[in-house]
């Protein structure tokens, strides 16, 4: 296993390429769960010649739920703008995993995200819970701070 971290927007970017087919990438959309992203296909295709882990298991959960931006937001302020309510972020923040991620997909899902994947990848690769309060840091500070011109 390397101690390396992925590239976590070329990561997304090969999840967009022509490489992966639609059907591919829906087998990654449609996952019910965490348990089944060990056994689906695509996976192995998004970290070829590598045996996948957790983290891997993560990124691969929510790759198809958010879009890359170089420039986005932070996601909790994303959330705030978006008006996700503050019990939905507190139930992320709040459960336990593989809900937690689970809870997370589903507002990704709702307000469907451009994110910077150079941070958000960071911050799925080493989720534990810092990585939740610095969500929910996100979302108070966003909605709490007054805005500088129009956002």
């Amino acid at each position: 296993m390397s101690a390396e971290l992925p590239d976590f927007v070329a990561l997304r970017a090969r999840f967009d390429s022509e490489a992966f087919s639609n059907g591919t990438r829906a087998e990654l959309r449609r996952l019910p769960d965490m348990e089944s992203v060990a056994l689906c296909p695509a996976l192995y295709r998004l970290f070829p010649g590598q045996k996948p882990d957790d983290r891997h298991l993560r990124l691969a959960f929510l790759l198809p739920c958010c879009k890359h931006d170089a420039k986005a937001k932070p996601l909790g302020a994303q959330f705030a703008k978006a008006k996700v309510s503050e019990a939905r972020v507190l139930q992320v923040a709040r459960a336990q995993s593989p809900l937690d991620l689970i809870q997370l997909r589903r507002l990704l899902t709702h307000i469907e995200p451009a994110v910077n994947w150079t941070e958000f990848g960071k911050t799925l690769w080493f989720w534990n819970p810092l990585s939740k309060r610095q969500l929910v840091e996100e979302y108070y500070l966003a909605q709490f701070t007054p805005a500088k011109g129009d956002q």
